[in-house]
This record gives C-alpha cells, sequence and structure tokens, in this order.
C-alpha cells in the first residue's frame, strides 16, 4: 500500500495536469497519481516526457542512456 493515497481522475479538478499526463503518456502511470499531489510538479514530469520524446537520440541509444544511468547510480531495477 502506498503511503502517500493515489489521485484518481475524480479527486482532481478540471484544469488539472491529470488529463495531459493521460494525453502526452496514453495512460495515468501511478508515478503520476502520487506526483499530482503537487499539480506543478505533475505538469513539469510531463513537460519533461514530451522533451525526451523530441529528442535527436536514436531511441535504443537513448535507452541504453538510461540504464547506464541507472547502473551507474546503483539502481536495483
Amino acid at each position: 500500500m502506498a503511503l502517500v493515497p493515489f489521485l484518481e481522475r475524480d479527486q482532481v479538478p478540471t484544469d488539472h495536469p491529470y488529463d495531459t499526463a493521460q494525453r502526452v503518456v496514453g495512460q495515468v502511470l501511478n508515478f503520476h497519481k502520487v506526483v499530482g499531489h503537487s499539480p506543478r510538479a505533475l505538469e513539469g514530469f510531463v513537460t519533461l516526457s514530451v522533451a525526451l520524446k523530441e529528442m535527436q537520440l536514436h531511441r535504443k541509444l537513448r535507452e541504453l542512456a538510461y540504464l547506464r544511468t541507472a547502473q551507474l547510480n546503483g539502481c536495483q531495477y
């Protein structure tokens, strides 16, 4: 169980970036439902997602960069 409750669509006002996350990512992830407690933070993450999608770096190289960064940071996933 999450320490911070997940926000569902019916719990946020109409001007909340919840719908933007749905449109940009294709679904509202649990991460978005938690970060959504701060609409400004959620908007920032959605904007970052858009910027990363627009990168000129090939998709496989971008994924390799994500994985290498996780490895250098000692992530267990």
